[in-house]
């Protein structure tokens, strides 16, 4: 059994997705996918996912599609008796993702909130959407139909460019890049090491509306929440049992070393993360 599907059974089997309060509406479905290299040095790593904005009332939510899909399960699944059937099946459902967190943006407030779960604890931290600068350059061209015009920015150590149009008048766009007149429907970075581009976007007939989780989450500074995320990583085994959740190895068979070492070996291949600093 591969490491990450062992912890991520592990993960599951303790939780179920939080409570969820109903907000704001969506009005808008934008889709885009996303493809990106895992290891710089590995042309062949490149790996895709498809992921998701919903937009509305000065407010946005972008997250990847299975971790959407799978959190709407799970809440299904929290009403019912929680038993090992009703798990088995809840899980069988649940979509593969490599992107467990979600970004919202608050255009009123100016702000970009980051969440994201990490074994049994909910994090956020916060950042200021004013952050990310943008040179608006005279160039045009159409993509996926849409007549756009091309712009640049720097953000956590990437040179980025986008096309955005203003057929869509969204100041918004995948991940945590914003600003802009208009939704962008393309961007990458210099090396194309990450690419968005659209696939579908729809104004939703019946809007709707948006879940806040009920959990508590810790807020703390991004610094932090590398610190933690890192740690994690790091020794998974070690974060899961500070968290009171203990994997049954039998003794002798050398098996946590050997989850270790291929965690280690997955892990140096993991060296091209979408922020540098």
């Amino acid at each position: 059994m591969k490491f990450t599907s062992s912890i991520t059974m592990l993960i599951l089997s303790f939780a179920f997705c939080s409570a969820q309060e109903l907000t704001d509406k969506f009005k808008h479905k934008a889709t885009y996918e996303m493809t990106w290299q895992i290891d710089s040095t590995d042309t062949e790593s490149v790996q895709s996912e498809t992921m998701i904005f919903f937009s509305g009332a000065g407010y946005s939510r972008f997250s990847s599609q299975g971790q959407h899909i799978g959190d709407s399960i799970q809440r299904v699944y929290k009403e019912r008796e929680r038993t090992p059937q009703s798990f088995s099946e809840m899980r069988s459902k649940i979509p593969e993702t490599k992107f467990k967190y979600y970004i919202n943006k608050k255009l009123a407030d100016r702000e970009i909130n980051f969440q994201e779960e990490i074994v049994k604890d909910y994090y956020e931290y916060s950042e200021d959407l004013s952050s990310i600068k943008w040179n608006i350059l005279p160039e045009t061209k159409d993509i996926s139909g849409f007549a756009v015009q091309k712009a640049k920015t720097s953000y956590a150590g990437r040179n980025y460019t986008a096309w955005f149009t203003s057929e869509i008048p969204i100041p918004d766009g995948p991940y945590k890049f914003n600003g802009l007149p208009g939704l962008i429907i393309k961007i990458a970075d210099e090396k194309e090491y990450y690419v968005f581009k659209l696939t579908g976007f729809k104004s939703l007939k019946d809007p709707i509306f948006d879940t806040e989780s009920g959990e508590d989450y810790l807020e703390v500074d991004k610094n932090k929440f590398r610190e933690i995320k890192e740690e994690y990583n790091a020794d998974p085994i070690a974060a899961l049992g500070r968290s009171g959740i203990t994997i049954g190895f039998k003794p002798g068979l050398g098996q946590k070393e050997k989850m270790m070492k291929e965690h280690r070996k997955e892990l140096k291949k993991q060296n091209n993360p979408i922020e540098l600093k």
